[in-house]
């Protein structure tokens, strides 16, 4: 890994800027930290889980934007000391540069969604659909390492091999690998065993296991259940097996990961 394009939403909440930078010292990667788009081109349809699509604008001028941009790039700055580091300007001002310009990086690094004044999923989304990068969501105030025990849900699915190849950087550096798979929550492929199996064979120190859901719980809730019991501190997760529109709906492992998880969760697609 030798880039990370880092984006906080608010000084408030720097924690994306904190483990960017602990990676950047892990790997010797360069961190670019890129501005955020102003809240006068997004969509003001905020759901509660902050679901707002991104409509097009120039960023707007007035001193209460320009101060927040100016206090997340001092977080930045102020968090990149020692570290090859910069700041770029959100070229086309909309949310859309995420996915554009994290095309040139080998990870993207944000904020978890949620609701006001957090960051809204259509940016998380912009940036895994569009960049063809992978993604780590930071949780809010998150001040932990990530990427020692990583939890690798895995559910047979295309996304999920894909997942494999996206996360080598953390797999080769992980102290314990813990493939796991959830009766009831699976498609037609290899085991969680095999998986894990294939993993060994490229020297990760890999385990595969296969569980019921917690009584009463879905996939999602027992996966989470699982790996605070593990002390897992990083996720990783092939993203959306089932359609997004269909998680929007009826929920989801996907969506429940993306806003609630307690851990950095690394997402592909």
């Amino acid at each position: 890994m030798q880039s990370i394009l880092a984006m906080a939403w608010t000084a408030e909440d720097p924690a994306v800027f904190d483990l960017s930078a602990k990676l950047a010292r892990r790997y010797g990667a360069r961190v670019v930290g890129l501005e955020p788009p102003s809240y006068g081109v997004m969509s003001m349809a905020w759901a509660d889980a902050g679901m707002g699509a991104p409509i097009g604008g120039g960023l707007t001028e007035d001193a209460e934007e320009r101060e927040r941009i100016g206090a997340v790039r001092a977080a930045f700055e102020s968090r990149m000391t020692g570290i090859d580091s910069a700041w770029r300007a959100a070229d086309d001002s909309g949310p859309t540069a995420i996915g554009t310009v994290g095309r040139a990086y080998d990870l993207i690094a944000l904020p978890q969604p949620g609701a006001l004044p957090r960051m809204p999923e259509s940016v998380f989304e912009t940036a895994l659909f569009d960049s063809g990068r992978p993604v780590l969501l930071v949780p809010p105030a998150f001040a932990g390492e990530t990427g020692s025990r990583v939890l690798f849900p895995w559910n047979g699915s295309t996304e999920s091999a894909r997942a494999i190849s996206m996360a080598r950087p953390f797999f080769m550096r992980a102290a314990s690998i813990e493939v796991l798979s959830v009766e009831g929550a699976m498609v037609p492929g290899p085991t969680a065993a095999e998986i894990a199996t294939a993993l060994g064979r490229h020297g990760y120190k890999a385990t595969g296991t296969h569980v019921k859901p917690t009584a009463g719980k879905t996939a999602g809730q027992t996966i989470l259940d699982h790996a605070a019991a593990t002390g897992a501190d990083l996720v990783v997760k092939g993203a959306y097996t089932q359609s997004r529109l269909r998680q929007m709906i009826f929920g989801g492992v996907t969506r429940l990961l993306i806003l609630q998880a307690p851990m950095p969760v690394l997402f592909s697609y």
